[in-house]
């Protein structure tokens, strides 16, 4: 009986290679996608669960509200934070710091010499809590010694041509380091960021003891890890005590708390910043995404529903003929469940071999080192079979029941039998595929419009032919240098402050108004290089020596946003010019370094100028109130450490040569740049592979509607032949023929708008309220949309449709 069904099975794909072809390809694209969708899912959900023991480690997050303000969660914790918890807290077994560079330092052995973004400073217990796989050393205390360095294995291999080159020395911005241990390159799947760790215990800098000493403030971030049996809710039961007991912030305006999050939900927490670590993910984002490749899933198998249910009445003198000769309907039914099951595994088995051939490809645009072991994966070899199955059987019962429904004595007395399945229900089969197309159509362009207006609109700023060059620090030579290299228009010093790269929030007052105030130290003609211009006052002059005040009477004039400027009740921008602010927790740069640790209080700065809103931040957030100042060159935090340049656009080419040149003759090391759209890409990186990937299942979407629509197309075009035949003997056109057939295919498509649309509008709604600077929901989107959707159904079934309106009638009405 089984052989007879196979047999049968084969030779009905035999007799029809070109709609099981179309079937089988159909279901294969939408497998592959889906494959790939699914995989990239499942490594959202894994990250850094590949750390032994992960349930019981967790980052602390610090829960800041100003003066009353909104509450903002940060990754970010006090520098002797760990210190205290140690003390206070005998639960956590370990705990410890790690801070990733602001900006690349220069790494040198021997001959080789490179900026490296990826450097991560590391307490000596941070590799006990996080205990990756090691090549080499003794990781556990590769990080006690102050010069000692724990690197990955491409860092081994790109120094030292070995995998462990343990004792050997490297140059970290001068300092040598000795390496004590090597890892295995991080996976993708982490949210660290980091290929070379210097201890944190190293002394650094001018002004520092040790590394961690050079983040001021809230710069690092804080993990620990939990002794056995120990609890986290007892744990962060104590923290609102300890934050009293130990910053006394009762009363005050400043209020914190603090809050533990385990490593393997970091990755799913898009509230949190992402300065030191890789960019989060909204889960709800990813969810969307699975549906994504649900939704493709669904489409291939209406498409196969479809097709089979189209093509029904082809074989009702096979299901007559069976059924005279005794056979039942359950038995047919479980032949063409059988039928279906063939098509859903030779689809698998392609879907499979492409899903592995586009996989590199896959990676590279999600960024991410995905693997496709189902041979060794039991879970997603048994995921993909019963995937397989589950389609088969969905797909497969609908087409089985209108294929064993026909009547033999209406079979067997010839002519053409009305397909069982009927054409209202392809209809509203087809109405679905082009909803879906339709809504990942807009989707995708409301996703490339807010990455391109987030790049560009949302920033306010001129970036265009506008360069970073990262220098530590910045001086006035090497910016005096490059600004008179021919095709250089504007060069200036900027802080990390300036560039978002770090954030420096401090108080102010005037009169009772009391606000948080970002500090942002920059370089004279900064603001001129971005052609800010001042809505009222003035901008730094390099002719006016105040403009760069420090010291005990401190003095720092001032350039305020807009935004700053009603903060602090100032009717206008013109009203906010010549007026005072005072400051809280200023440092005063002129005692000696030994106690540089001396602050100020109610220090005056006067407001010169007042400049449009500006950011180099995401537009996931809203610019906050913010001052600028001329940057000290005292050897501490707020030096500028880039070098913004603009170039002028037809000597660009030009220009960067003659920047390189200048570099090198001031041997500044290994250049590092980055055009300013190039730098910003950073805070955008999820958003674009989130559009790609929906661009992407739009494409597969696409191509599996066009498939099917071209199929029922040739089978609706063959039906109505005779049909034509009598229109056109009757006095009907060619083109009264096109139109009537073009009608016919654009009905669905219209009716899938009435679906897609709303739904559409909902989703990026929803999605868009994730930006405190977004882009409308345009109608013209939405009419584009549909447009396109049309012209993809018309451009798909039109050679059918002009094949047969032009046929002579004759020919038609011979037709059987």
């Amino acid at each position: 009986m089984f052989r007879n069904y196979l047999a049968a099975a084969l030779r009905n794909l035999s007799r029809n290679r070109l709609y099981a072809g179309i079937t089988i390809a159909g279901l294969a694209v939408g497998f592959a996608a889906a494959m790939l969708i699914a995989l990239f899912v499942r490594d959202e959900y894994s990250y850094d669960k590949f750390i032994p023991g992960y349930q019981r480690v967790y980052r602390l997050t610090s829960i800041v509200s100003a003066n009353g303000g909104k509450p903002t969660e940060g990754e970010y914790t006090p520098n002797m934070l760990a210190a205290v918890l140690r003390l206070d807290f005998p639960q956590m077994g370990l705990v410890g710091r790690f801070a990733a560079a602001g900006f690349p330092p220069e790494v040198r052995h021997g001959a080789i010499s490179a900026a490296e973004p990826n450097v991560a400073w590391a307490d000596p217990e941070f590799f006990q809590i996080m205990p990756v796989p090691t090549l080499a050393g003794d990781l556990a205390h590769a990080l006690d010694a102050p010069d000692s360095v724990v690197i990955d294995r491409t860092m081994a291999r790109k120094y030292f041509g070995a995998d462990a080159p343990i004792g050997q020395i490297l140059l970290i911005d001068k300092h040598p380091m000795r390496v004590t241990a090597v890892i295995e390159d991080l996976p993708t799947n982490t949210h660290l960021i980091g290929e070379i760790f210097p201890s944190g215990r190293a002394p650094w800098g001018v002004m520092n003891d040790h590394a961690f000493d050079g983040f001021t403030g809230n710069r690092v971030m804080t993990y620990f890890r939990l002794r056995p049996g120990a609890a986290i809710g007892p744990v962060t039961a104590q923290f609102p005590a300890f934050i009293d007991r130990r910053y006394g912030l009762k009363g005050g305006d400043v209020k914190i708390w603090l809050a533990a999050t385990n490593i393997g939900d970091i990755h799913l927490r898009p509230a949190q910043s992402t300065q030191f670590t890789k960019a989060s993910t909204d889960p709800n984002v990813v969810l969307a995404i699975a549906a994504v490749g649900l939704l493709i899933v669904v489409v291939a198998a209406v498409n196969f529903v479809t097709l089979m249910t189209a093509r029904a009445s082809r074989r009702a003198v096979e299901v007559g003929v069976r059924k005279s000769a005794g056979a039942s309907r359950h038995d047919l039914i479980i032949q063409f469940m059988g039928e279906a099951l063939i098509y859903v595994l030779l689809a698998g088995l392609t879907a499979i071999a492409l899903a592995e051939l586009l996989l590199p490809a896959f990676n590279a645009l999600v960024q991410r080192r995905i693997g496709f072991d189902y041979l060794h994966d039991p879970a997603l070899a048994a995921g993909i079979v019963g995937a397989l199955l589950i389609v088969a059987l969905l797909a497969g019962a609908y087409p089985a029941l209108v294929l064993s429904g026909f009547r033999p004595a209406a079979v067997l007395k010839g002519g053409l039998v009305k397909s069982g399945g009927g054409a209202g229900v392809r209809q509203v089969l087809v109405v679905f595929q082009f909803a879906v197309l339709i809504a990942l159509i807009l989707v995708a362009g409301t996703i490339y419009r807010q990455t391109t207006f987030a790049l560009n609109g949302a920033t306010k700023l001129d970036k265009a032919n506008t360069l970073l060059l990262l220098a530590k620090p910045c001086t006035d030579t090497l910016r005096d240098q490059v600004r008179h290299v021919s095709g250089v228009t504007e060069a200036a010093c900027t802080s990390a402050f300036a560039l978002s790269v770090s954030d420096n929030e401090t108080t102010a007052t005037r009169g009772s108004i009391r606000k948080s105030l970002t500090l942002d130290p920059v370089g004279y003609r900064f603001l001129e290089t971005f052609r800010i211009r001042p809505l009222a006052g003035r901008l730094f002059d390099p002719s006016r020596p105040g403009d760069a005040a420090y010291g005990l009477q401190f003095h720092q004039p001032l350039v305020i946003n807009e935004t700053a400027a009603r903060e602090f009740g100032f009717s206008s921008p013109a009203a906010a010019v010549g007026k005072t602010i005072l400051w809280s927790g200023m440092i005063d740069f002129a005692v000696p370094e030994a106690e540089r640790g001396r602050y100020l209080t109610n220090a005056p700065s006067v407001i010169i100028g007042v400049v449009p809103d500006f950011s180099f931040g995401s537009a996931r957030a809203k610019v906050s109130p913010t001052a600028y100042m001329i940057g000290p060159k005292m050897g501490g935090p707020f030096d500028s450490l880039a070098l913004s340049v603009r170039l002028d656009p037809a000597h660009t080419r030009d220009a960067l040569a003659g920047v390189d040149k200048a570099w090198s003759r001031l041997n500044q090391g290994p250049i590092t740049r980055y055009f300013v759209d190039q730098f910003m890409l950073r805070l955008y990186v999820d958003t674009i592979v989130q559009g790609a990937l929906i661009t992407a299942s739009a494409l597969i979407a696409l191509s599996i509607a066009c498939l099917g629509l071209f199929a029922l197309s040739a089978y609706t075009t063959e039906r109505r032949t005779k049909e034509i035949g009598i229109r056109k003997a009757m006095g009907a056109s060619s083109a009264d023929i096109l139109k009537l057939l073009l009608w016919q295919f654009t009905q669905p498509v219209l009716w899938a708008n009435v679906l897609a649309l709303p739904a559409a509008w909902f989703v990026m709604d929803w999605w868009l309220k994730g930006f405190a600077y977004r882009v409308d929901l345009a109608p013209w989107t939405f009419v584009a949309a549909s447009a396109v959707a049309v012209l993809i159904a018309w451009g798909t079934v039109f050679v059918h449709a002009l094949r047969v309106s032009r046929a002579r009638p004759v020919g038609a009405l011979r037709y059987e």
